[in-house]
């Protein structure tokens, strides 16, 4: 007991000595749960000190990087025929728009939308009555101007002759006058007489001068009354005219792609109530970037063929090369470029379409899967089981009878039979460790690569 009490005394006088000094105080002061957790931070600062004074100093570390695993196959060149890949648009340049000649009102739709019509075929009716009233109206006018005219013409004819026989009679008093004048001056006959003879040949020549007026101005009432027959005419054709179009029939053999009115709708001169376009025109415009309209243009000028095809379903049809745009539209961002398609084919108005455009073959070009090329200028190669960047350039693609597509590069640096990194990787870099799979065999195609380990690993 005496030694219990000896060890014990040192202890509680360093404890009497905690309460009472200031932290002792402070803690006493303290709510039971703060204690709790203060005792709690203090235990785990004495652990983590223990730990660090019994831990080692000397920690190993692998400086070797681990190897990634690749798969390579040998570079081989050959001539190859690059593809573009691009959309285009179905487009037709001869879309025409029926508009209604006057207003009048819808009695007859004898087609539907989507259906192939025929040149001259009857597509629309309007109501006919107010046009026929003004046929009518302008046959009538036509028959009264004609009637003047002919008219005019008759009392012409009859103006022509009264001037003959007023210059008859005129010539006849002259003469009547002459022999007056040899009695007059012989005393035979008086100055009363003479004077008589002398007033009728002077109003026989006022009567002739009126005469030959009217025959003057005959010209100037001919053209005049020939004008209103001819003004009468115009406006009666005019009104046949208008007649004929309120019958809208097809212009060319064509497909009716809109109707914009219907039977009993009130149709204003002017507006729009139906669209066709001639399928002999139907043309399908991609926009290609510079590079690729570049080297079509280089074909073109070497008079090399261009094949090109639009997918419609599962099948390719067809198209023949029109036009390369010679500048770049406003809005986009390529050169335009017009393909026509073939008479039989069943491409819709407005419908975006793959199209595939085979140039012709070049030489010295490398067939690569799509994940072969890096930031579209790089590819890599294995030497001393390392990578290597190799600077390329893209041609075009490749798509085979399956549909699965591949890049064609050219590199003049990469020789034949060096191996080619075809795998996908996310830490791709010169001088990065590889080890490389199925490096015994000799060709590994894209269906290979996807069945390796390093194919999961994400670009």
């Amino acid at each position: 007991m005496k030694l219990l009490s000896i060890v014990l005394t040192p202890a509680r006088l360093i404890g009497s000595w905690l309460r009472n000094s200031l932290p002792g105080r402070y803690i006493r002061a303290l709510s039971s749960s703060a204690r709790i957790s203060l005792s709690i931070i203090g235990g785990l600062v004495v652990a983590i000190f223990g730990l660090s004074a019994f831990s080692s100093n000397d920690i190993e570390v692998d400086a070797t990087p681990e190897a990634i695993p690749v798969v390579a196959r040998p570079a081989q060149h050959r001539s190859l025929s690059p593809e573009i890949h691009v959309f285009g648009r179905v487009e037709n340049p001869n879309t025409t728009a029926l508009r209604a000649a006057t207003l009048a009102y819808v009695t007859e739709v004898n087609v539907r939308e989507g259906q192939k019509v025929s040149a001259g075929d009857l597509l629309l009716r309007l109501d006919d009555r107010d046009a026929q009233l003004s046929v009518r109206r302008f046959e009538a006018a036509l028959t009264e101007a004609r009637g003047e005219y002919e008219r005019m013409r008759a009392q012409q004819i009859a103006e022509s002759k009264n001037a003959e026989h007023q210059r008859r009679l005129f010539e006849l008093t002259v003469k009547k006058q002459e022999r007056f004048q040899t009695l007059f001056s012989k005393g035979q006959i008086s100055a009363t007489d003479y004077d008589a003879l002398e007033q009728q040949r002077l109003e026989m020549e006022m009567q002739l001068n009126q005469q030959e007026m009217l025959l003057a101005s005959h010209e100037s009432h001919r053209a005049s009354a020939d004008a209103r027959v001819i003004r009468a005419e115009t406006d009666l054709q005019e009104s046949m005219l208008n007649l004929e179009r309120l019958s809208l029939l097809a212009p060319f053999d064509g497909t009716v792609i809109q109707i914009d009115a219907a039977i009993g709708a009130r149709i204003d001169a002017g507006q729009t109530v139906m669209s066709l376009f001639n399928a002999d025109s139907q043309q399908v415009r991609v926009s290609l970037p510079e590079h690729d309209a570049n080297a079509l243009h280089a074909a073109i000028s070497n008079g090399q063929s261009i094949l090109a095809a639009a997918r419609v379903g599962d099948e390719w049809v067809n198209l023949d090369l029109l036009d390369i745009g010679s500048q770049v539209r406003s809005g986009r961002a390529g050169t335009d470029v017009l393909f026509a398609s073939p008479l039989d084919s069943e491409l819709a108005l407005g419908r975006a379409v793959d199209v595939r455009i085979t140039l012709p073959q070049q030489a010295n070009l490398i067939e690569v899967p799509l994940q072969s090329v890096y930031a579209d200028r790089l590819v890599y190669t294995v030497e001393n089981d390392m990578l290597k960047s190799v600077d390329v350039e893209r041609v075009g693609i490749r798509e085979d009878a399956q549909g699965n597509m591949s890049l064609l590069i050219r590199a003049d640096s990469l020789g034949e039979g060096e191996l080619l990194v075809v795998s996908s990787l996310s830490r791709a870099g010169s001088g990065a460790r590889v080890k490389v799979l199925g490096a015994d065999e000799s060709v590994l195609d894209s269906s290979d690569i996807l069945d390796t380990p390093e194919a999961l690993v994400a670009r």
